[in-house]
């Protein structure tokens, strides 16, 4: 039985979303609640959605989208976003903060260097939010994914804690967790809210208002695990090995981040990550990846994925982010392969 979620006039509520729609999609009803009980909401948008090309295409009947033209896009999706809270908020106000990060480049943004991690630190920090309601690890949309990734490293170097909702849009239905009872009213405003963002509905109306007229569910979150590992395994799907992919790591020990980014070997064969004068050594099964840490660089916490190569028909990813917390005993490699790698 999913729990019910209690708000007073004493909670802050933050909810983070990657482009604006989401936050409508995924929380429009637990915004008008949290408003209702007296709590302060604020809106932290991560991007603009300025990436969006085919419902600019359709839209402003132009094949090229250039960058001023994606710069226009994103003003336009401003807008919507600020019309869609005007709704949710009926005569009450909602906080709004906008980051205008590069809409399809969290996962550049989260591997490249700590620059986005430290400025959502910061925000949570002038904040200090009661409750955090964040996209879930388990979203197809690789914006999604590594956004919740951020906010988990960004949340280690907080003092406060809050209470984590996790939320799906781009995978299953969201069952389980924290449920927030049905009300036909907030559900009507919430429709209303999502009518504000014409460009989204061009093409996709149907879509997104089914999205929209599902119950909100979020996933209450635990915090990362405390313990330290000596090594990793990253389950690989069998699909996943004829594909060209990049192993992505993040390893996080207190203040310190480590990000690694290598190329995956299609066959089982041993390679190296390296990242900041560190070198991790990797060996590629069928199954999973398997990395040791050595002990400078044991981990209290950890995130990877395989992360398709090349150009994108489609944005959504088949493998997300995952959490890596379980440590494992690493077998024994043949001789030959530890010489190779530096293991032995």
């Amino acid at each position: 039985m999913p729990a019910l979620l209690p708000l007073s006039a004493q909670d802050r509520l933050l909810v983070v979303a990657p482009h604006p729609d989401d936050e409508t999609l995924a929380a429009g009803e637990l915004i008008q609640a949290a408003l209702a009980a007296g709590a302060v909401v604020r809106v932290l948008y991560a991007t603009d959605g300025d990436n969006n090309p085919w419902p600019q295409r359709w839209l402003e009947k132009r094949w090229r989208i250039d960058a001023s033209a994606r710069e226009r896009w994103g003003r336009r999706r401003r807008e919507e976003a600020a019309a869609a809270l005007v709704e949710l908020a009926a005569d009450r106000t909602v906080e709004v903060r906008h980051l205008g990060w590069p809409d399809q480049g969290l996962t550049d943004a989260l591997v490249g260097d700590d620059a986005a991690v430290a400025r959502l630190h910061a925000e949570l920090d002038a904040f200090a939010p009661t409750h955090l309601v964040m996209p879930s690890l388990a979203d197809r949309h690789p914006d999604h994914s590594a956004l919740h990734v951020m906010l988990e490293l960004a949340l280690l170097r907080c003092a406060r804690s809050c209470q984590r909702l996790g939320y799906l849009i781009h995978a299953g239905d969201g069952t389980g967790g924290v449920v927030l009872p049905s009300d036909p009213a907030r559900s009507a405003r919430k429709r209303a809210a999502m009518e504000a963002y014409a460009s989204q509905l061009s093409l996709s109306r149907s879509r997104l208002l089914a999205l929209a007229t599902r119950p909100e569910r979020f996933a209450a979150l635990d915090a990362p695990s405390a313990r330290e590992h000596a090594s990793l395994e990253i389950p690989r799907e069998q699909a996943a090995t004829w594909r060209s992919h990049d192993l992505l790591l993040v390893l996080a020990n207190g203040e310190r981040t480590w990000r690694f980014r290598a190329r995956v070997p299609r066959r089982a064969l041993a390679f190296t990550l390296e990242a900041d004068g560190c070198v991790l050594h990797a060996i590629a099964r069928r199954d999973a990846i398997e990395v040791a840490l050595p002990s400078p660089l044991r981990a209290s916490a950890a995130w990877a994925k395989l992360h398709r190569r090349g150009a994108r028909i489609v944005v959504f990813d088949r493998a997300t982010w995952r959490r890596v917390d379980a440590a494992i005993d690493v077998p024994a490699l043949p001789r030959q392969a530890r010489v190779a790698t530096g293991l032995g």
